[in-house]
């Protein structure tokens, strides 16, 4: 039997054990938060995802939502993960509706978990068509939040959590969305409007203009629609790769845009605020002139219908601001917008008119090509120079205005018009006019040269009827100067800046420099330049690339009041969400162009 003081032992014993285990369990309690995390307290940041791993928690949180009894896996990884995690999960309709809700939890697996089971009690859980993930990689705690103000970093790539708390979180998306016309801060109404109407789980809390303490924090992100996912880096897929396919759905998105933006007058939507829904009230009859010149190039190839009788339409608009008139007794027309009358107005206009006979065989309006292109020959110099680039109407008084590229547009469609009729007035007044650009352009350095891509449209068309040296040289040197001037990775730490123009790059300028390109590659290819070919098809492929970009897909759709409306437009740059119908003439015209 055990003796009195044995029994003392191993019970003081006991007593010091359970007192152990009661203090360590006491300290591993303290050094976790309490609660859920919020932004205030994520501690290690979240690894970049691996390959497959981003579609496949897309696809768990489809299944998810759904109820499917069989889910797909959760990556194993991603399983074993237990830091403080954040996420955002964002269901859309594809007709406006927009859905979020935000999870918080101990492990990734737990802030997903949260985050699908408060949307699956929303009637969209069951009916939504594009699904968004926003795993919150990191955040940074700051102070001293000014809404009113310019924010003090990219919103376009981070989000902000007033006070650090989730319920007062919103996307880098929802900043654009909420942010001030003038670029300078963010609509409180606006932004609390967002947390309103589109927060689920967690009661949204109102977020005031000002605040002591807040976050920024950036996320990984993945868009699903409903049959494939992809990344996405400052809200738009990334299109580092892309397919045949892949461009015979951006064109198809954009004719489609192009169709339903022509009104029952023929005047175009002519800009269009997809954030907003919103027309602006301002026109450009070059632009409308160039877009139709598009649409037919488009119909050409793809045989729509919708396209062709939107384009029909604005044709008709065109047509009723033409008017007649003569120069030294000869007679002539010449489009007339607020007064004015432009050579790159006739241009643009012979080219649509060109281009809707070449692609239908319909020759109706041969008469009104023949006459703008007459107002072009009856205003152009012995020596080439197109000396009339802007005068008034009826008055006829000759503006001091040049424009660098209306002579281009003027030698395409004289080539365009000679194309139709064989008339060798046509070829020599565009062989003329090449040659003039040209000697004008050589005075310049190649600081100076204008990336001219009507003249590079032209060239390209003189050059296999009239063929010089100088016009192949000449495009060489503008692909070089345009090659040059263009983002890449090498030379910019902007990864979705690769292939475009300006600084932030845009869309038209990029896709103009891509036409332009298109035709010098052509040259290239044709003439024994096989070099500076293989340069400027590396090149051409940058530009698509960036173009895709620009492009309103689901993913940026499902930010917009009307995705329907907006799906297929063309974005003016990275950081404006407008769309113009000249960006959209020009990135189809680009894409439609660029070697196979």
């Amino acid at each position: 039997m055990m003796n009195r003081k044995n029994k003392v032992f191993l019970f003081t014993a006991f007593c010091v054990l359970v007192a152990a285990f009661v203090y360590m369990g006491w300290q591993k309690a303290e050094s976790q938060p309490k609660g859920l995390p919020d932004f205030n307290n994520l501690s290690k940041p979240l690894a970049d995802l691996q390959p497959g791993e981003g579609n496949a928690l897309v696809a768990w949180v489809v299944s998810r939502l759904k109820g499917e009894p069989n889910q797909p896996p959760f990556p194993e990884r991603l399983r074993k993960d237990a830091e403080p995690r954040l996420c955002f999960i964002t269901l859309a309709d594809g007709k406006g509706g927009r859905m979020v809700a935000v999870g918080s939890g101990w492990g990734l697996l737990g802030a997903l978990e949260q985050a699908a089971g408060f949307l699956s009690k929303d009637s969209l859980s069951k009916d939504f068509r594009w699904v968004k993930l926003d795993i919150v990689k990191g955040a940074q705690s700051l102070k001293d939040l000014d809404l009113g103000k310019s924010l003090g970093f990219d919103s376009s790539l981070f989000g902000i959590a007033a006070e650090g708390k989730p319920n007062k979180a919103l996307l880098p998306e929802e900043l654009s969305l909420a942010a001030l016309e003038s670029g300078k801060g963010i609509s409180l109404d606006l932004a609390n409007r967002l947390l309103r109407e589109t927060r689920v789980g967690q009661k949204a809390q109102e977020i005031a203009r000002s605040t002591r303490k807040y976050a920024v924090f950036n996320t990984i992100s993945y868009f699903g629609d409903g049959k494939s996912s992809w990344p996405l880096f400052r809200g738009n897929r990334e299109w580092k790769a892309y397919s045949e396919t892949d461009i015979d759905l951006a064109l198809d998105r954009a004719g489609k845009y192009l169709a339903r933006a022509v009104k029952d007058d023929g005047r175009f939507v002519y800009e269009y605020k997809p954030y907003r829904g919103r027309e602006v009230p301002e026109y450009n009859i070059l632009r409308h002139a160039g877009t139709v010149f598009a649409m037919m190039e488009l119909y050409g190839v793809r045989k729509d219908p919708e396209v062709r009788k939107a384009a029909e339409r604005a044709i008709g608009y065109l047509l009723r601001q033409v008017r007649g008139g003569s120069i030294a007794g000869k007679p002539v027309k010449f489009v007339v917008e607020q007064g004015e009358v432009k050579l790159g107005g006739n241009g643009l206009a012979a080219l649509a008119l060109a281009e809707y006979a070449r692609v239908t065989g319909n020759r109706k309006y041969d008469d009104v090509m023949r006459g703008l292109g007459e107002w072009i020959l009856a205003t152009q110099d012995a020596n080439g120079r197109f000396k009339v680039h802007k005068q008034s109407f009826p008055l006829g008084r000759v503006s001091s205005f040049q424009s660098e590229y209306y002579p281009g547009e003027a030698i395409f469609a004289l080539m365009r018009i000679y194309g139709l009729t064989g008339e060798k007035k046509w070829l020599d007044g565009a062989d003329a006019g090449a040659r003039y650009q040209l000697k004008v352009f050589s005075l310049l350095d190649d600081k100076r040269l204008p990336h001219d891509h009507w003249l590079l449209y032209g060239l390209n068309e003189v050059h296999r009827k009239r063929p010089r040296p100088e016009f192949v040289d000449g495009a060489m040197r503008f692909a070089r100067v345009i090659i040059q001037a263009q983002h890449t990775r090498e030379n910019q730490p902007q990864p979705d800046w690769d292939g475009g123009y300006y600084k932030p790059p845009r869309s038209a300028p990029t896709a103009t420099r891509m036409e332009g390109l298109n035709s010098a590659y052509a040259l290239a290819r044709d003439f024994g330049r096989g070099a500076d070919a293989k340069q400027i098809r590396w090149s051409i492929e940058k530009g698509t690339g960036f173009l895709l970009r620009m492009q309103v897909g689901p993913e940026i759709a499902m930010y917009c009041q009307d995705p329907e409306a907006s799906l297929g437009g063309f974005r003016e740059s990275l950081a404006r969400a407008s769309i113009r119908v000249d960006y959209v003439q020009h990135s189809i015209s680009a894409l439609l162009r660029r070697p196979k």
